[in-house]
């Protein structure tokens, strides 16, 4: 399973940029948490982080990190500062693998396809830089410096937490894109309380149900190149609330009803 860390910008005594009572510290651990757990809840991956509280890491700190764990990505996460505005990402200005080029490609592109067209965040580019985590990490990395917390504009979405969440949804999907990380599944256990090839069948099975109380819906499949109508009557994540369904069913007459799961990617 591929190893993603997830680096929150400074911490502990760096507050990293300041505006009034606003920390860069803060926003970066805000970003990276969502991050994470969009990937872990999404995708089939596991997340290391170089801080998950408000805690002092030095630079080498987080690439020895990074190593030590043999990652094979490294993301670090800041916000920006200096009066401009918008959106940018880095990676290391010497010579780099071109998977570390194609990766800032997909994020950057990824990102902004969110952010640039639902909040007009202005695309600053893909830059390059000698930062010390992109030189330092023996695996592809990027720096992400998202939006300046001295710019009021920019503010006001880094304190929107709609903003927040689409910001690290996107992130977290452009990682996955570039590392071509495989989806999680999960299983629903759909209760089939009849499947007919004749959809009045299927109708009169449905009424029958709603005499009982129990509510159904008539989904159509095909099988061996034949439609079929099933009368599905619910769906559900955990199998023991199938199974009490699924006695519901039997106990209104219908004794051939039973539970099919299927799996499905996670949405």
């Amino acid at each position: 399973m591929p190893t993603v860390v997830i680096d929150p910008g400074h911490g502990g005594n760096d507050a990293g940029a300041v505006n009034g009572s606003y920390q860069e510290k803060n926003f970066t651990l805000e970003i990276s948490r969502k991050v994470r757990d969009y990937l872990l809840d999404h995708y089939k991956v596991n997340i290391l982080m170089t801080r998950t509280t408000d805690q002092t890491v030095s630079l080498q700190q987080r690439t020895d990190f990074a190593n030590s764990n043999h990652a094979d990505y490294f993301c670090s996460i800041h916000i920006n500062a200096g009066g401009g505005t918008g959106w940018e990402s880095y990676i290391f200005n010497g010579t780099v693998p071109q998977a570390t080029i194609r990766a800032q490609q997909i994020i950057h592109q990824t990102v902004m396809d969110v952010i640039g067209k639902k909040y007009g965040v202005r695309d600053r580019g893909k830059k390059r830089a000698n930062f010390h985590v992109l030189r330092e990490t023996e695996m592809s990395a990027i720096l992400l410096e998202n939006l300046f917390i001295d710019t009021s504009e920019d503010l006001k979405l880094l304190n929107n937490s709609t903003f927040i969440h689409d910001l690290a949804v996107s992130i977290g999907e452009g990682i996955a894109k570039a590392l071509s990380l495989e989806k999680k599944t999960r299983t629903l256990y759909k209760v089939i309380a009849g499947s007919f090839k004749n959809r009045q069948n299927a109708e009169d099975r449905k009424s029958f149900l709603a005499t009982k109380g129990i509510d159904s819906i008539i989904v159509k499949v095909s099988l061996n190149g034949e439609d079929w109508y099933r009368v599905q009557s619910g769906a559900f994540r955990e199998r023991a609330n199938a199974e009490a369904r699924l006695e519901e069913v039997k106990w209104a007459g219908i004794s051939d009803a039973y539970i099919l799961e299927d799996e499905t990617p996670q949405g």
